[in-house]
């Protein structure tokens, strides 16, 4: 991981006049710049890496090889199993297609067939947390019955959710693991409140669920088929909490009544990891979290591009544009955990 640690201390946003004017401004220097191309190629190629890589390791999954290879075989899954999720996120975004119903289908494919996680649940959840990010009232990514990620939070735990929050600065990284299941759970449990919203998701799970547990169980039987599927999950788990915990865990919590402008709670909101393209790869593109968080619709390969755009222009104006390593966004969040912890109620 990137060592460098750089953080442009200056004012916010807000503290200019015409901060939708900024906004605008940096979009239409992004705009010349060519980052909102689109990239073809890149993406097929991409698509096919994930499809070959994803089919291989299911394969040989199911010729019941040797325990090495077995190991090998699930950790391929679980690794492209989220650069899936990556691929249906940036097209649930309009960043590989503007056509709508490419776009649904991509995501139904890459989400809910080989993930399990509902294309439709993600996409209900992930459009409220980008336009209310941090927002203690209005992101989905705020809430939890077991973790407090802010005050009020804290203060309001009862029961089981008062018990984990306590230790929540330990448990988060042990309970990550865990996170693919509750994603999953959470899907079906989208589903079965919306059914007739959710009829190709609800074919897309189903075939999955034969894909993973009644092919397998014929060929395998049913404990190597549930002990496979149960692996996979698991390895899944830290690789999606190395990704998604640090980028905005830590950072500003924006009250409901907030007057701040969109461009403002982004940057101050949102922190970027590493920039080598080995980072791109491993995150997603997901390190250049700032760019994505202020223009979605940005294809991954060029985040890149779009990122010392932006950092410049904060600069210019004196904007704070937080930029870190992983390990120093982990201990930011684990600081944020710990003094929340504090603030649960001990009886």
């Amino acid at each position: 991981m990137e060592t460098k640690l750089e953080l442009i201390r200056g004012a916010t946003a807000d503290d200019h006049p015409d901060g939708d004017h900024l906004y605008h401004a940096l979009r239409a220097e992004l705009s010349r710049a060519g980052c909102f191309e689109p990239t073809p190629a890149r993406n097929v190629g991409y698509a096919v890496f994930i499809l070959a890589a994803y089919t291989a390791a299911y394969a040989t999954l199911l010729v019941g090889p040797g325990p090495l290879l077995r190991v090998l075989a699930l950790a391929t899954v679980a690794f492209v199993s989220v650069h899936a999720g990556y691929l249906a996120h940036e097209a649930g975004h309009g960043a590989l297609t503007r056509d709508r119903r490419i776009a649904a289908w991509i995501t139904q494919v890459f989400n809910t067939l080989l993930t399990a996680l509902c294309a439709s649940y993600f996409r209900h959840i992930h459009r409220r947390h980008h336009p209310h990010c941090n927002d203690r009232g209005r992101d989905p990514d705020m809430q939890s019955n077991s973790f407090s990620m802010y005050a009020e939070s804290a203060q309001a735990k009862i029961g089981f959710g008062r018990q984990i929050s306590r230790y929540q600065h330990v448990l988060i990284w042990i309970l990550v693991w865990l996170q693919p299941f509750t994603l999953k759970i959470d899907s079906v449990r989208f589903l079965r409140a919306n059914l007739r919203t959710t009829r190709v998701d609800q074919a897309l799970v189903l075939l999955h669920i034969v894909m993973w547990f009644v092919v397998p169980t014929l060929v395998l039987g049913l404990p190597a088929a549930l002990l496979n599927y149960a692996a996979m999950s698991l390895l899944t788990g830290p690789y999606l909490g190395t990704i998604f915990l640090v980028n905005h865990i830590g950072t500003r919590v924006i009250e409901p009544d907030d007057p701040s402008s969109f461009f403002s709670r982004q940057l101050s909101t949102t922190r970027n990891l590493g920039s080598s393209r080995l980072h791109d790869f491993f995150f997603g593109g997901l390190n250049n979290h700032i760019e994505h968080h202020l223009f979605p619709s940005i294809p991954t390969a060029r985040l890149r591009a779009a990122r010392p755009i932006v950092r410049a222009f904060c600069r210019r104006y004196g904007i704070v544009y937080r930029e870190m390593s992983w390990f120093a966004a982990a201990r930011e969040v684990t600081q944020h955990f710990r003094a929340m912890s504090a603030l649960v109620p001990r009886a």
